[in-house]
């Protein structure tokens, strides 16, 4: 018994130097974007690409900018494209609360303090959808678009299934923290290819983009899991969800965002009730597309980049389609004055 014990606490110190030098090899790779100030803390944001339209990507709850690394790397040869990691997620520091008032005002004042010209296609996942959402009402002559990868629903906010998973990922997350220290879920992830959150897509993903890169990434994802603000954003889900649905149920404007150039991609993974949701967010707009993947994977963007690139560009399009008809009518209107 008491050889079990000193064993064990033999292991936990192992563990714990394991984490501790892992945690400083990580800290030394260099960051692919720049911190930048957004009123008292530092955002980590990356730009890549110089002309057309301006895409910024939002990551779901518990992720970062990191999971877009081949995305932001495709997309940006034909936009500039913005990621940014969330106050407290990826390279930021810390912030406020995730509640809706301070994401919002979070990536508006990120927006303007980095120059980039709006109006923005702005691509939201998971939670990032509903962000998206919540911005584009507040700034509509900011938003030239809208892309929601298998964005979380408004219909969702009184299901009971849907709030016990998000409860289990909350307490998963929980146990995971206290267990980080001691390099454990490090161990799993190194050793056994075993990433909480994000199953089988992390195959796909490591095919994407370069060693190093990946390192980071992983490198990322255990710093992330390591402290408390994604847990925080999944329970914070809960107030964008009421606040969207607010907004939602109080719009006087049929469809919710007129013809503003909106596409949907879901996963197949969720269940046909998950699709329908989406199919309905697509008719937010009389503009819009809806495509399912023909893979798994909550994280679109790994299974299946090309859907995601795919989905992009045809907002792109609409986009273009958009600016070029008000042109022309304002051109004929002032040609008749």
């Amino acid at each position: 018994m008491l050889i079990g014990f000193f064993v064990l606490i033999g292991i936990l110190l192992l563990g714990l130097c394991y984490e501790q030098i892992s945690r400083r090899n990580d800290a030394r790779r260099p960051l692919p974007g720049q911190l930048l100030d957004v009123g008292g803390y530092p955002l980590h944001i990356t730009e890549r690409g110089e002309s057309g339209s301006t895409i910024v990507l939002i990551h779901g709850a518990g992720d970062s900018s990191y999971s877009w690394i081949h995305i932001q790397r495709e997309l940006s040869k034909y936009a500039r494209v913005i990621t940014y990691d969330r106050a407290g997620m990826g390279s930021s520091g810390n912030g406020p609360i995730p509640i809706p008032k301070n994401t919002v005002n979070e990536l508006n004042t990120l927006l303007q303090n980095s120059g980039a010209q709006g109006p923005y296609i702005i691509v939201g996942h998971s939670l990032g959808g509903l962000i998206a959402r919540l911005y584009a009402l507040k700034y509509p002559k900011q938003v030239a678009g809208l892309v929601f990868l298998d964005s979380t629903h408004e219909f969702l906010k009184d299901d009971t299934k849907f709030k016990q998973g998000f409860g289990f990922i909350g307490f998963m997350l929980k146990i995971l923290r206290v267990l980080s220290p001691f390099g454990i879920p490090r161990f799993f992830g190194n050793v056994f290819n075993l990433l909480p959150m994000y199953g089988n897509e992390q195959k796909y993903y490591k095919s994407q983009i370069h060693p190093e890169e990946y390192k980071q990434w992983k490198g990322i994802v255990y710093r992330i899991l390591a402290g408390k603000t994604a847990g925080l954003e999944f329970k914070g889900a809960w107030a964008h969800l009421d606040e969207a649905a607010k907004q939602l149920n109080n719009s006087s404007v049929k469809p919710q965002f007129g013809d503003l150039p909106i596409a949907v991609l879901n996963n197949p993974g969720f269940g046909e009730q998950w699709t329908e949701m989406q199919k309905e967010l697509a008719t937010r707009s009389t503009n819009h597309i809806h495509m399912t993947s023909d893979r798994k994977g909550h994280s679109l963007q790994m299974p299946r980049p090309e859907y995601v690139i795919d989905v992009v560009q045809h907002v792109m399009k609409q986009v273009q389609k958009r600016n070029s008809r008000t042109l022309a009518d304002s051109y004929y209107s002032s040609s008749k004055v």
